[in-house]
């Protein structure tokens, strides 16, 4: 057993969950939307009847370019207007959150508890993780995640051992920097 974190989230630790949780817009997905604007080109101009080459080119181009535009605006909108307001409306709404919680694992489970009750979770049950310089994100589901602020770890190789947890039961997961 290791030494229990003993914590209360706070907003800006559920902020930098969400922000790291929707960093998930990666290349693979950017290249869907490109696609997708390309797709959409090509049934516009199909329907037109593909009379004139260079104006189906153009219009594929730009509906691809479009796509990139708006793939783009959601990358930047998402982390600076939308995570903001969606984890002020959550922390105030999930009283939970604002209890004072304490976590700590072995080399199976990650245990947390607060007033309201308590979780074991399995490691290996445990779909992926996540982790930067501000949380580790503990999913459950592609959507459903459990957060650790990176402030509550003593320091970083007890942080790493979380981690390591996580590694050696098999769970896929990623640090960003």
């Amino acid at each position: 057993m290791t030494e229990k974190l003993v914590f209360t989230p706070n907003e800006e630790d559920l902020r930098a969950a969400y922000n790291l949780h929707m960093k998930q817009i990666t290349v693979k997905r950017f290249g869907y939307f490109l696609l997708f604007g390309a797709l959409v080109g090509l049934i516009i101009s199909a329907l037109d009847g593909f009379d004139n080459l260079n104006m189906a080119i153009g219009l594929i181009a730009g509906m691809t370019l479009w796509a990139g535009i708006v793939a783009g605006l959601f990358t930047v909108l998402l982390p600076v207007w939308w995570v903001p307001r969606l984890s002020k409306k959550i922390y105030k709404q999930q009283k939970d959150l604002r209890l004072e919680t304490t976590s700590w694992w072995d080399d199976e489970k990650l245990y947390s508890s607060n007033a309201q009750g308590h979780a074991n979770l399995t490691f290996s049950d445990m779909v992926k993780w996540r982790a930067d310089e501000n949380v580790i994100l503990l999913y459950r589901s592609d959507h459903m995640f459990n957060f650790l602020p990176s402030r509550i770890f003593s320091d970083e190789a007890h942080r790493g051992g979380l981690i390591r947890r996580l590694q050696n039961a098999g769970v896929p997961g990623e640090e960003r920097t």
